[in-house]
């Protein structure tokens, strides 16, 4: 009686091993299966977001040589936050060349800001950006960069701070501004 009981023992631990490692297997699978899927939604979005920031560009700057990723040049910059400005350089005369690129406060509107922020202040507000190599680049090639500023709470709403990138390469200078107002913070509700 006893050899039985120990041959059904080991039957029953012989099918749960087997349903075991059959769940182990589906399990597997399945989260393969998952994290392949999350790989290409990752590579469709980027690529979107790619042809979305040129279309906006080439439609909203039309073919200058130096256009930001930004309605009418401006960027809404909530009060402590830390904003991106994208841009597209593209030089229109040929040779290829290697260039690079300087960020600096050009003007700061009186009417908006008080006198405490002054150009050196806004500029410390830049946290990646400042100045950088865009690399080589040849007629009708793009090549993007990004500026991104931290604004402080501190920082009154409306007040305006214009600021200036210039490109310099090949015997070239060009240069072009964008403007940053800052916002209020939007808060987003909690039910």
């Amino acid at each position: 009686m006893q050899k039985k009981a120990a041959f059904e023992l080991s039957m029953t631990t012989v099918v749960i091993i087997v349903l075991a490692m059959t769940m182990l297997i589906l399990g597997l699978t399945l989260v393969k299966k998952i994290f392949s899927m999350g790989y290409n939604v990752i590579d469709i979005t980027d690529q979107k977001v790619r042809d979305a920031i040129n279309k906006f560009i080439t439609v909203g700057g039309g073919e200058e040589e130096l256009q930001f990723y930004l309605p009418e040049k401006t960027a809404d910059v909530p009060q402590g936050t830390t904003w991106g400005i994208a841009f597209r350089f593209s030089p229109e005369e040929p040779p290829t060349a290697e260039y690079s690129y300087n960020t600096e406060v050009s003007e700061i509107s009186s009417l908006t800001c008080p006198k405490t922020i002054t150009k050196s202040e806004a500029e410390k507000r830049i946290i990646l950006g400042k100045s950088g190599k865009i690399g080589t680049v040849s007629s009708g090639e793009y090549k993007f960069g990004l500026i991104k500023i931290n604004i402080p709470k501190t920082y009154p709403l409306n007040c305006e701070i214009r600021y200036l990138v210039t490109i310099t390469g090949g015997n070239r200078e060009i240069s072009e501004n964008f403007d940053v107002k800052i916002v209020r913070k939007k808060v987003v509700g909690v039910f």
